[in-house]
């Protein structure tokens, strides 16, 4: 008979080795830290490759360059024009493999009919408007883009981008608008396993049970989810998409496109929500390119695809999946094709 001594030396080696056994295992489906915060200033093509691998939404691995680009899977064309694509977690794409993403499309559609472009794709978690004028200048000066794509969905045009993740804006007279900095650090490293994968996934999972969780438990827990500001009237949220395209008409001027990936799932989304409207009538205001991805979707799902959600997550709900870049790419590509410079078509003809 082992003593109790022996019995716990044995039970906590036991559980050691299971743990270390599925920590290897998950490495392989998992890693254990997010993509690199993206920093146009200092990224290059030459970058160093940061490949990450997820099995949140389906089971995929991801390659991004140090500064956060993420990848198209296409090699570089040298003294090609650039686009730029700008958005939140759809466009960081961690679902999907490299060649899948719309930036890889937009490439691919392009040299298919001999117009030679680079595509660069910036996506950062959880953001909105204010973050793509945030780094507007950087991207300006480091790429001088020949045409530069921002990402929206129905979030972007409510609430979120006044009151929810740093940095917000404020909009003033003339719909004149002010990013606001975050006093916070970023939330993102709260689910940072660091060198675990397992604390990772742990993490993860503890964080979606705190945004279920009622508002005086995460007070007692003194973890809150995020950082919400004030909730903002009617009045200023019906101002957001005519103040945000405005603002993106000064920042990258008559190169800018505004796609707008509508909420369509397997049911519904027949019709045009308010902020849609205001999106698409803002746009008509300021001379500003905007493509709505409503119609072409609402096709897609009666032909019987799905544009967002995976495998392993509700049908209809959640990331775009590879059809959804898929339909974006082609519609980026069909509204820029007539835009790009003379020096797309002659990279093609030398």
């Amino acid at each position: 008979m082992m003593s109790p001594l022996l019995r716990g030396v044995a039970t906590f080696f036991g559980v050691f080795t299971a743990l270390v056994v599925l920590e290897l295992g998950l490495r392989r489906l998992a890693t254990p830290d997010l993509p690199p915060f993206a920093r146009p200033a200092l990224d290059a093509f030459d970058a160093p490759v940061v490949t990450t691998r997820q099995l949140e939404e389906g089971i995929a691995e991801a390659n991004f360059s140090a500064a956060g680009a993420r990848l198209t899977g296409n090699p570089p064309l040298s003294g090609a024009p650039l686009i730029v694509v700008l958005g939140d977690s759809h466009v960081v794409a961690r679902e999907i493999g490299d060649g899948e993403t719309m930036g890889a499309w937009i490439e691919r559609l392009a040299r298919r009919e001999r117009y030679f472009v680079n595509v660069r794709q910036y996506g950062w978690r959880g953001a909105s408007p204010p973050q793509y004028l945030l780094v507007a200048g950087e991207v300006r000066e480091r790429w001088q883009p020949a045409q530069v794509i921002v990402i929206l969905d129905g979030d972007d045009l409510g609430a979120d981008p006044l009151n929810r993740r740093f940095p917000r804006m404020r909009i003033g007279q003339d719909d004149a608008v002010e990013i606001v900095h975050s006093p916070h650090s970023n939330p993102d490293t709260a689910i940072s396993g660091g060198r675990f994968t397992l604390a990772m996934l742990a993490r993860i999972r503890w964080r979606r049970v705190l945004e279920r969780a009622p508002k005086n438990l995460r007070a007692f827990l003194n973890t809150p989810v995020e950082h919400r500001g004030p909730s903002p009237t009617p009045e200023m949220i019906a101002a957001v998409p005519r103040a945000g395209v405005k603002a993106l008409a000064k920042a990258y001027g008559p190169g800018l496109l505004i796609v707008y990936t509508a909420d369509v799932r397997v049911k519904g989304g027949e019709r045009v929500d308010e902020g849609e409207e205001r999106l698409l009538a803002a746009c008509a205001q300021h001379g500003v390119r905007c493509v709505s991805m409503r119609e072409t979707m609402l096709a897609a799902r009666r032909a019987g695809h799905v544009v967002r959600g995976f495998p392993t997550t509700t049908l209809g709900v959640g990331h775009l999946n590879a059809k959804g870049h898929e339909l974006v790419g082609r519609a980026i590509w069909s509204a820029v094709r007539p835009e790009l410079p003379r020096s797309a078509v002659q990279v093609a003809e030398r």
